[in-house]
């Protein structure tokens, strides 16, 4: 267990499943940069209706308990670890509520807080399916290590979202701001794909974080 020291306070987290001995934190800087952004910017007020995608154990989950936010992920093990971290810190579980990467938020968000997937397929997709859910004042901030968020990175969510750019980086790690663009039109989302197997009738469908996808 380690300790996460925030603007919004100090928090008992564990990666899951907890090993003794553990040598890595369940937080990254990315984390860590994105919290005090959010308190640095007053991203949050007290009603704000926040989802979160891709927290890795929880962290963001925790510290932002106090928003109810919706998180999704398609880990069990994110899901798994989230609800363990509210447990150390004496958050009730339903603080936070559970999506898999396969079901849509809820309502019209206020913010969007995504940490930045190694599959461009899968934050493809996760675009997509929060776009009928903003508005021109949602805040929409994504998180990762510099050597996560690339060229491509940037051409999502300027192509489905809106206008983009990035900040500073910090501890090597750095955020994504993106506005709605309500004019932009970006069609339908490619996923899930599908493909006749060779030699059979069989149709293969995938969604955007299988492995490999295509073959």
């Amino acid at each position: 267990m380690q300790k996460l020291t925030v603007p919004q306070g100090e928090f008992q987290l564990a990666r899951y499943p907890q090993r003794k001995k553990e040598p890595l934190r369940a937080w990254d800087a990315a984390d860590e940069y994105l919290l005090q952004y959010l308190d640095q910017e007053k991203v949050l007020g007290g009603q704000s209706r926040v989802l979160i995608l891709n927290d890795g154990f929880g962290s963001l989950s925790v510290a932002l308990a106090g928003h109810r936010p919706q998180m999704a992920s398609d880990s069990v093990l994110a899901h798994r670890g989230t609800l363990v971290n509210l447990e150390h810190n004496g958050l009730p579980a339903d603080s936070v509520r559970l999506l898999t990467s396969l079901q849509n938020p809820e309502g019209m968000l206020d913010a969007v807080l995504i940490k930045i997937p190694k599959s461009l397929a899968l934050l493809e997709d996760q675009l997509y399916r929060i776009r009928p859910h903003l508005q021109p004042q949602t805040r929409i901030v994504g998180a990762g290590m510099v050597k996560g968020i690339h060229t491509s990175t940037l051409d999502l969510f300027e192509r489905i979202i809106g206008p983009t750019r990035t900040s500073l980086a910090r501890k090597k790690a750095r955020l994504v701001l993106c506005q709605l663009d309500r004019a932009k039109e970006p069609g339908e989302s490619p996923y899930p794909k599908g493909y006749l197997l060779e030699n059979t009738r069989y149709q293969i469908c995938c969604h955007a974080n299988v492995f490999s996808r295509e073959s």
